[in-house]
């Protein structure tokens, strides 16, 4: 009974642990193609109803038209664009970056907290946390 217990325990650690890896997986891949600017392969890893929400749950923008619109232009007037995760925790299928921005060479690098919602191996949901001063 005790070898039992202990091979479920594992089995679930590991299981627990393949899916921290899988969505963190899905944020990495979302932050290499944001760093290209490379828009297709970006918005490649959000499902088509994605909703981005600010820190008090108001709706920033949603679905993939709108993210379109909102870093295709993001990319194409920065070419400078470059984000650095700071910081990475990632528990099941919710990941949060706390991620270093720098928009253009000679401006201050930016903070922001976001957190992500990972469902089927695309970003569902995203919230800021802590938006730049």
């Amino acid at each position: 009974m005790k070898k039992l217990i202990i091979l479920l325990f594992l089995t679930v650690s590991v299981a627990t642990a393949q899916q921290q890896n899988e969505a963190a997986k899905v944020i990495q891949k979302q932050v290499e193609a944001y760093n290209a600017r490379d828009i297709d392969a970006f918005l490649a890893n959000y499902s088509d109803d994605f909703i981005f929400y600010d820190f008090n749950k108001e709706v920033r923008f949603k679905g993939i038209e709108q993210m379109r619109e909102v870093f295709g232009n993001l990319f194409q007037n920065n070419p400078d664009l470059q984000c650095t995760i700071a910081n990475r925790i990632a528990s099941g299928n919710t990941v949060v970056d706390h991620e270093k921005v720098r928009f253009k060479k000679g401006t201050p690098i930016r903070e922001f907290v976001i957190m992500y919602i990972v469902e089927d191996e695309k970003i569902k949901e995203a919230y800021f946390l802590k938006r730049p001063q």
